[in-house]
């Protein structure tokens, strides 16, 4: 059991499951690589710069400054940022766009700078770092796919603190569902019971919550904020320097 402190309460747990964006990374790369998307899109497709602003606008960027836009899709799942770009480009009578997105995507995964752009949150290598020198297991459940997931951690050299990756490409429900954590906790070999999850979104905790795991922590490094975590978390901090292990 790894035993740390949060809040001012002494917990243990055998396992940490963690979201990814939001919790563990920051959002600071996403418009970069929504950029990088639009514009391979824009090059292989032969839109016209009016079509490539449109795209980054829809995907949450300014096309002016490359800054986020509200209501964009940024902070959306993989999915359902796939899904919306191609129905961008179908309404331009644009064939086969499903198929030509994802594998823009998958190309613009193995070949954008992560490593350059990744930014971690506040306290989230030490925590890793503490739970895996604790003797503790570690989990990833993320909307996001697996592979671009550890492409991601180990870009900022988390490779090797973490058991087990959990995306939207190997389990069929996505969070609030619970699948997603019951798999990770199955494969890290505990019960949710004796598992931790923590994550940015009301939907983290609720999936959490849903599978029984001990303690559902909400952090606010991402998405939502109090007003939002609270009534699905045991427990709201402002990063995780909170969570200190012993």
């Amino acid at each position: 059991m790894v035993k740390f402190s949060v809040a001012g309460q002494r917990e243990q747990a055998q396992a940490f499951l963690f979201d990814k964006d939001g919790t563990l990374i920051s959002f600071s790369h996403w418009p970069q690589v929504m950029r990088w998307r639009a514009r391979r899109l824009a090059q292989q497709l032969r839109l016209s710069p009016q079509q490539e602003g449109a795209l980054l606008r829809l995907m949450g960027v300014d096309p002016a400054t490359g800054e986020p836009l509200p209501g964009g899709l940024l902070l959306l799942p993989r999915v359902e940022v796939e899904a919306q770009v191609s129905g961008q480009l179908a309404s331009w009578g644009i064939a086969e766009a499903a198929e030509i997105v994802a594998r823009i995507f998958r190309e613009v995964d193995e070949e954008f700078p992560f490593q350059e752009y990744l930014r971690p949150t506040p306290g989230a290598g030490e925590l890793l770092l503490g739970i895996k020198r604790a003797g503790g297991k570690v989990g990833v459940v993320t909307h996001d796919a697996v592979g671009p997931a550890r492409t991601h951690l180990a870009a900022l050299g988390w490779g090797e603190l973490v058991d087990v990756v959990v995306g939207a490409d190997s389990c069929r429900s996505r969070k609030p569902h619970p699948e997603g954590v019951i798999q990770a906790c199955r494969a890290l070999g505990v019960s949710p019971q004796d598992a931790v999850m923590v994550g940015d979104t009301a939907a983290d905790l609720q999936a959490g919550r849903a599978a029984g795991c001990r303690l559902n922590l909400g952090v606010l490094t991402g998405a939502e904020g109090k007003e939002e975590l609270a009534p699905a978390a045991d427990l709201v901090i402002g990063d995780l320097r909170e969570v200190r292990v012993h």
